[in-house]
């Protein structure tokens, strides 16, 4: 007869309260569901939030978590067409760019200015008398973009720079003040001093370099750098060309002019897109054009959807339905449609929550008109039954190691 050691009844009865013990910790997680389960989970029960949905109510549901308001608002047709309306009053009240009347250009400091008088070849600059061609070129592989005269018949390239003082020199008639004056107004005026010496003099004034009056652009484009303003009036569309056009991770909705220490919003996209004119104002000297990139211009999709992704917003308009598709769609087998979230961050610490019944085919509809903006975050819920099943995957290999060391007692 085999000796039995220890209390045999105790170890029964020790592996009988380990069981009931694991049964009764199943059970509370599964009613849990979220507090063991892997993932993000939005706690809200889901039946309240659409019968609110089919309603047609567009008042927010709060929740305050550490400090964080959060502000539930049901997905519908009446809510995009109120964010629609107010994105429309926001960009209605922002600080309109400025606009300029054309005017003729001012010789300043810094410009070389080309005075010919005819028949007088020694009252012209070193050279003239040596050129032989008449064609006036424009060098368009300049950085600056600044244009520069070539070797002309009737046009001298070694032009009279204006000092800092806004003077220039010129034979006979010795210093003459031209900064701030038209070059028709010094042609009149060098003619009258000139006929003192010479006797009807035959005299034409042209700008040979635009040094003066620039321009500046930066940021995504391609050859960013600064511009000179010539006689002809510069635009914005002029500036983006001199700079060898935009690249294409610029974010062109959201450029700026900078002006005497104020910015102006330049929508880039609706001008080169839509043909808004008013975008394309015309540009002063120290302007500053900025183009930035749109790196940072990201919407985030997480939950259950096929691929989670950080997705850069294309040119244009992102919506909600593109967000989706882009990440391979809502996962068939894990995915609560109903409950499909953007996180938007609001005024202070609050955040707006939008919730999209996608069960509903006419919500799909709805979400390709509920435009994304940067930083939104689209989280997709999980279904009840997916977060039991991760329960159990859990709780399984755990339950057996419990069962299994309470059989080495027995």
């Amino acid at each position: 007869m085999r000796k039995v050691t220890g209390n045999p009844v105790g170890t029964v009865k020790r592996g009988e309260a380990l069981r009931t013990l694991f049964l009764s910790w199943a059970l509370l997680t599964t009613l849990g569901g979220c507090a063991v389960a892997p993932g993000s989970y939005m706690g809200v029960d889901a039946p309240g939030e659409i019968t609110a949905q089919q309603a047609g109510e567009t008042q927010p549901t709060e929740l305050v978590r550490d400090g964080i308001t959060f502000r539930l608002y049901p997905l519908n047709g009446a809510l995009i067409a109120q964010l629609a309306a107010m994105t429309e009053q926001s960009a209605g009240t922002s600080l309109p760019p400025p606009r300029l009347r054309s005017s003729t250009y001012r010789v300043r400091s810094g410009d070389s200015l080309r005075v010919i008088v005819w028949d007088r070849p020694e009252l012209n600059n070193p050279g003239f008398s040596s050129l032989t061609t008449s064609i006036v070129s424009v060098g368009p592989a300049a950085n600056t973009g600044q244009p520069t005269a070539a070797a002309a018949g009737n046009l001298d390239p070694l032009g009279r720079v204006v000092q800092a003082d806004g003077s220039i020199y010129f034979p006979y008639v010795g210093k003459v003040m031209v900064a701030g004056e038209t070059v028709e107004a010094i042609r009149r005026d060098l003619t009258a001093r000139l006929d003192k010496y010479v006797k009807n003099p035959q005299l034409d004034v042209s700008v040979a370099s635009y040094r003066s009056q620039k321009i500046y652009v930066s940021g995504a484009v391609k050859a960013p750098g600064a511009i000179a303003l010539t006689d002809t009036p510069e635009a914005v569309a002029d500036a983006i060309s001199g700079a060898g056009g935009y690249d294409q991770d610029a974010d062109l909705a959201s450029a700026t002019l900078e002006r005497d220490g104020h910015l102006y919003p330049l929508d880039l996209y609706a001008f080169f897109y839509k043909g808004d004119l008013a975008q394309n104002v015309l540009l002063e000297d120290g302007d500053i054009i900025h183009v930035p990139e749109r790196r940072l211009k990201k919407v985030f999709v997480l939950g259950e959807v096929a691929k989670p992704v950080s997705q850069i917003m294309p040119v244009g308009p992102f919506s909600l339905s593109e967000a989706i598709s882009d990440a391979g769609g809502l996962n068939q087998v894990s995915a609560n449609a109903s409950q499909v979230y953007v996180f938007r961050q609001g005024p202070g610490r609050t955040v707006d929550v939008f919730q999209l019944n996608a069960n509903s085919p006419g919500m799909l509809v709805l979400a390709d008109q509920f435009l994304l903006r940067p930083r939104d975050l689209v989280f997709v819920d999980a279904a009840q039954v997916t977060r039991f099943y991760r329960v159990v995957a859990q709780v399984v290999p755990f339950a057996s190691s419990i069962f299994l060391g309470a059989q080495a007692f027995k």
